[in-house]
């Protein structure tokens, strides 16, 4: 009996079932505004046709089933019945069709580009909940990214920091970083899964951290440029050509440690090679960014500052630039990853980084480099507070410059030499 749904089979009526609810999805995907056809189709006749078919589901076969909602083994009890899965699954594909009509009139209100939201769309058709969460934050950084925003934000501020400006595509980009730790933060805390002896979720979190404060970076300095400098193909490099590879290799280094699977040096098979090259030119395209903006920071249309704090904006960038491409190429060159040497077992590591404590380790360089755009400035504000000297705060930044690049460039040699840290030990 379970076996028949007259005139149909249970086998039939799910093909027909999934081949309605995809013709729903091509027409968000590929007809979006075409005379109202998607929003026919995806937002009234195919979910309805869905529910009828989960209405008479229900009707004909509830009397039958053997589990309850009461608790977790009894909805599994529920969808041991093959019509009453069915039902479930027709649910599923009329919801999550009506939650992907409703995603895409609203991005259209929020004239998010559909371009944008295909992908979304396309996590909304797979994964229901994710797409509605991805979406949301996509509609928050579109709003965060407005000016008007931004200068309400900045508006609440204490009294000397509206006076700091913040680029409002890379801020937006920089609070989804943040946002997306919060789910790896949870899914951290339930899985208790390990990768090579540390938790599976630890290194998408460090990156999405880290990424955030990058991009924020590059948000606070930028308007220190010229208009007519961010006006430039440079200018304009530093914002999406930047944005968008480095979020698509944080979503791929997340996606690999949801599998448990390694995201970098994974070659094993011939998509794991491709998109392991894939995120070594993203890595390339974001790192390269800072080398234009250090350039447009130097030009003398750029905001006016003291010289303290502009040749140490300078020194960051360049540095960033130069020692994140030559010590990003050392690693994603390397054959035995970032480890040189043998790895000894136990293996002590700095706590929180993980650097090698007995062998060499390509990452203390790369790290060191690419925060050089924090640091030196950083350094290059205390001097300007203590001093207001520019001749002496320019000269104490340029020692502290050399001696940074030199420690980095130290930590690089110790490392090929299979040496920890910067070799001294």
């Amino acid at each position: 009996m379970e076996g028949i749904l007259l005139p149909v089979t249970l086998d039939d009526a799910f093909m027909l079932g999934s081949c309605l609810a995809i013709l729903g999805w091509l027409a968000l995907l590929l007809l979006p505004r075409w005379r109202g056809l998607s929003a026919i189709l995806a937002g009234a006749v195919i979910p309805a046709v869905l529910s009828l078919g989960y209405l008479v589901l229900v009707a004909v076969f509830w009397s039958e089933a053997k589990g309850d909602f009461s608790a977790l083994d009894g909805i599994a009890g529920l969808f041991a019945s093959r019509p009453l899965l069915l039902a479930g699954w027709l649910h599923y594909l009329a919801f999550d069709l009506l939650l992907g009509n409703w995603i895409l009139r609203r991005s259209q209100e929020e004239a998010i580009p559909h371009l944008l939201m295909a992908p979304v769309l396309l996590v909304t058709f797979l994964f229901g909940p994710f797409g509605y969460v991805a979406y949301l934050l996509l509609e928050a950084c579109f709003r965060l990214a407005r000016e008007d925003r931004i200068a309400r934000l900045q508006a609440r501020l204490p009294a000397w920091l509206p006076d700091l400006e913040l680029e409002p595509r890379l801020t937006s980009a920089a609070f989804a970083m943040l946002a997306l730790a919060v789910p790896t933060v949870l899914a951290w805390l339930i899985d208790i899964r390990q990768f090579q002896g540390v938790d599976t979720w630890i290194k998408p979190l460090k990156f999405e951290i880290s990424v955030a404060f990058y991009l924020l970076t590059l948000a606070l300095f930028l308007p220190l440029a010229s208009e007519r400098f961010r006006s430039t193909w440079a200018g304009r490099y530093i914002v999406w050509p930047v944005i968008v590879p480095i979020i698509l290799e944080v979503l791929y280094i997340a996606w690999r440690a949801s599998r448990v699977e390694a995201s970098h040096y994974n070659s094993d098979s011939t998509l794991g090679a491709a998109l392991y090259m894939l995120m070594g030119v993203g890595a390339v395209m974001f790192t390269v960014a800072p080398g234009f903006f250090a350039y447009g920071l130097a030009r003398r249309d750029a905001a006016s500052m003291p010289e303290v704090m502009r040749w140490s904006l300078v020194a960051g960038l360049a540095l960033t630039c130069v020692f994140g491409l030559l010590s990003g190429a050392l690693l994603g060159s390397s054959a035995t990853g970032h480890y040189v040497g043998t790895q000894p077992a136990p293996h002590p590591t700095v706590p929180l980084f993980g650097w090698s404590l007995a062998i060499g380790d390509l990452r203390v360089a790369h790290f060191f480099g690419l925060h050089a755009l924090q640091i030196i400035p950083a350094f290059g504000v205390l001097v300007w507070l203590l001093t207001r000297q520019a001749r002496i705060g320019v000269a104490a930044v340029a020692a502290f410059s050399c001696f940074y690049a030199a420690a980095t460039l130290a930590a690089l040699v110790a490392a090929l030499q299979a040496k920890p840290l910067l070799g001294l030990g």
